[in-house]
């Protein structure tokens, strides 16, 4: 094989290794917990009032009064939205807007749910059903 093609094709592998290197070292310092993250859309309990209140001044918001949904990642709040109307607030130093979304879709389920008119026991029944029972 020609000299010049030799090196060309030795430099080529060399870059290939290096990339490789880099890769493995980054896989090998970053955590495994890094790499999965349990996420948890859930309502705001009473002892959740101090993250609450931390996370609203980190957002720059007005910490919520009433009825709050919460985002959960590995046990930490990190995005919530307070469910009077008020707007959604997060970890300005994480990638949240996912979370906001997925929070945001969870309101309107709750809203569609409080609006539903509620089946009294024997609402399943039709009106002549009933007066058949009569």
């Amino acid at each position: 094989m020609h000299p010049e093609m030799e090196r060309q094709m030795a430099a080529e592998r060399v870059k290939e290794l290096r990339r490789a290197g880099a890769v493995a070292r980054l896989r090998a310092a970053t955590p495994a917990s890094a790499l999965v993250q349990d996420v948890v859309i859930r309502h705001a309990r009473a002892d959740d009032g101090c993250a609450l209140h931390a996370l609203a001044i980190l957002d720059g918001a007005e910490p919520p009064l009433g009825s709050t949904i919460v985002a959960e990642v590995n046990g930490s709040i990190v995005a919530a939205l307070p469910l009077d109307g008020a707007g959604p607030f997060a970890d300005p130093f994480r990638r949240t807007s996912d979370l906001v979304a997925l929070l945001e879709a969870r309101a309107k389920q709750i809203e569609a749910e409080r609006s539903r008119p509620h089946r009294a026991r024997l609402g399943w029944l039709s009106p002549a059903a009933l007066k058949r029972l009569v």
